[in-house]
């Protein structure tokens, strides 16, 4: 049964040095003809089971479209599928982008959860990570959401950047007191091969805090989060008590998900594949009543099990016992409670490290 339906948005105004998410900067584009294609492309998959509990738009920067072309998208993607047991509707947005009539705009028609990509609350830091807006422009946009009726509020946070110390890390978590937030993404900063800090990280020129450093920041960061009542349950995200994002525990819990657009990723049936990167080529397919499906893999055995761990071990939860044999040298990153194995801080910060050691 489909779960979760995951729609990427791939426009953007700019292209941020660290991000290796497939996104287009070109003002050109028709928004309502890519989420007509959105829609036919759902179409191409009518035939399969549906029980949709979530529905996220990812990018790129979903904020770019006006939110009145979101309302005629849902209102045919409801003649579609059905919604009725929909229980969250999550949309990214960039701070600069949307009003206050904006916000309630989109909750008048069913989004239920906003995630900001605030990234830094330090002037400084959004210059060092390429951002355009303000700490004010954030401020200001958590407000309105807020105002507009939104309950369920997320923020993006990146740490680990050039010239971050600890003392700049604990006054950005000290802004966070009073905040109308209720759950916080906090990302370690990774110079991914193919982006500009990829490539300058490859030459020694972006300097990264160290290890030891990296560390202290992640333990500062789940320290200070858990005194202000967040729940830590997934290596970058916390939330407060009931407030968990649905639509990721899919990924995390190995439900069956389906995703849409350019370079979007979906697991059925014990199957995982991904749609084509090049936006003409995802349009022509669609258009002729092809699935846009450029890679997929049928798991089974094994690499089924690999799967399972690869995403359950990300979470406070963790796995089973006796579904992992862990090495001896790899104990001390590991903590045991009811039965389960699961991943400590120290563990969660080499998580990939581990899983290669582990496959």
């Amino acid at each position: 049964m489909l779960k979760g339906l995951y729609i990427h948005i791939p426009f953007c105004s700019y292209k941020c040095p660290y991000c290796d998410f497939v996104s287009f900067v070109d003002q050109s584009v028709d928004h309502w003809e890519y989420l007509d294609l959105l829609l036919k492309e759902i179409e191409l998959y009518k035939d399969n089971d549906f029980d949709l509990r979530t529905i996220y738009f990812g990018g790129g920067t979903p904020s770019l479209i006006d939110p009145r072309l979101y309302q005629g998208f849902m209102e045919r993607l409801s003649n579609l599928l059905d919604l009725s047991n929909v229980e969250e509707i999550s949309l990214e947005a960039n701070p600069e982008n949307y009003t206050l009539e904006d916000y309630r705009y989109l909750r008048s028609i069913g989004f239920n959860r906003i995630s900001v990509g605030a990234q830094s609350l330090r002037e400084e830091g959004l210059k060092t990570l390429g951002r355009v807006h303000s700490v004010k422009d954030t401020l200001k946009a958590l407000d309105n959401i807020h105002r507009a009726g939104f309950e369920n509020i997320n923020m993006d946070l990146i740490f680990g950047y050039e010239g971050q110390s600890l003392e700049d890390l604990q006054k950005e978590l000290d802004m966070l007191k009073g905040l109308p937030i209720t759950h916080l993404s906090f990302y370690l900063l990774t110079p991914y091969e193919d982006t500009q800090f990829g490539n300058l990280y490859s030459k020694g020129l972006l300097k990264l805090p160290s290890e030891d450093t990296i560390g202290d920041m992640y333990d500062l960061i789940c320290d200070s989060l858990e005194a202000m009542g967040f729940l830590h349950y997934e290596i970058s995200n916390f939330a407060l008590p009931g407030y968990e994002c649905k639509h990721n525990l899919l990924y995390w819990t190995h439900e069956e998900f389906l995703g849409l657009g350019v370079s979007a990723w979906s697991f059925v049936n014990h199957t995982r594949f991904g749609n084509t990167k090049n936006i003409k080529l995802y349009a022509q397919k669609v258009k002729s009543g092809k699935r846009p499906v450029e890679y997929q893999e049928f798991l089974k055995g094994k690499d089924l099990l690999y799967d399972y761990l690869f995403v359950a071990l990300r979470t406070k939860r963790g796995v089973e016992k006796n579904l992992l044999s862990i090495p001896e040298d790899l104990r001390e990153f590991f903590e045991e409670e009811d039965g389960r194995w699961r991943l400590n801080r120290r563990g969660m910060l080499i998580i990939n490290e581990i899983l290669l050691r582990l496959k």
